[in-house]
């Protein structure tokens, strides 16, 4: 259920992004607010959160971008591949402590 909102979040942020007319710092703050609040609202840690929201923040450089640019496109690709990114080490992490539990459970026994 958490995810499912998490999700739902997300999307929310993202197409009120992409609804807007002009794509500009208000925009992305904007955007980049409403994620960081739902990831808070998921008991995402702070600190994944801020070093997400200065990397999008550093990738996505909306002052230096040239005008025939996709702006709503590029936010919403490195937005998605953080998360990934973010989702992808927290699943390793999860896995590598049931295999120590495992490993644990079957030296315990032995």
């Amino acid at each position: 259920m958490v995810l499912a909102q998490l999700g739902g979040s997300i999307s929310r942020a993202l197409q009120k992004m992409s609804n807007s007319t002009v794509i500009d710092e208000t925009v992305l703050n904007d955007c980049l607010n409403e994620i960081n609040r739902a990831l808070l609202q998921a008991d995402v840690q702070f600190d994944l959160i801020r070093n997400m929201h200065s990397n999008i923040k550093n990738i996505v450089n909306l002052d230096h971008l040239a005008a025939g640019h996709n702006k709503r496109k590029i936010i919403q690709q490195v937005t998605n591949k953080l998360l990934l990114h973010a989702c992808m080490h927290a699943y390793i992490f999860y896995i590598l402590f049931i295999l120590m539990l495992v490993f644990l459970l079957f030296v315990g026994c032995v």
